[in-house]
């Protein structure tokens, strides 16, 4: 069973209570996310580590210790079912600091895996799991 909630949060235009550029920040988690859908594990660790520094880059924002924490253990590990595993954490830290927003901007999907109970973010509708694979 597929389960997809549809909700708008503020990422792209410079949301500033989670970091001075979103949209870089952003973009590196799709790209975490698109290389965990392949199953890629080396472009995995490569999109880990660019999203971790971006990440580390930023000033203070809500969440960043979480975020960061989060993110350092997906990076530890190069297995790809355990970074799969830790992406979990990072999306939902991600998600509560951009759940509150009051600049909605840009539609982000929160996406849902029932089997692996794990949720992701998206920026299209379509399910893509990164969480697992085969297909929940």
């Amino acid at each position: 069973m597929r389960k997809s909630l549809f909700l708008f949060a503020g990422l792209l235009l410079g949301y500033s209570a989670l970091a001075q550029n979103t949209k870089t920040l952003f973009n590196n988690y799709i790209n975490v996310k698109n290389a965990l859908v392949k199953g890629d594990g080396k472009s995995a660790n490569q999109a880990i580590e660019v999203f971790y520094k971006s990440i580390k880059g930023e000033t203070n924002f809500v969440l960043k210790d979480a975020l960061l924490k989060a993110t350092e253990k997906m990076s530890k590990s190069t297995n790809l079912e355990k970074q799969r595993t830790a992406f979990n954490d990072v999306s939902t830290t991600l998600w509560q600091v951009v759940k509150g927003s009051d600049k909605v901007t840009q539609p982000v999907y929160y996406q849902y895996c029932p089997m692996k109970k794990a949720y992701w973010l998206s920026e299209e509708k379509d399910i893509k799991i990164p969480i697992m694979v085969p297909l929940c």
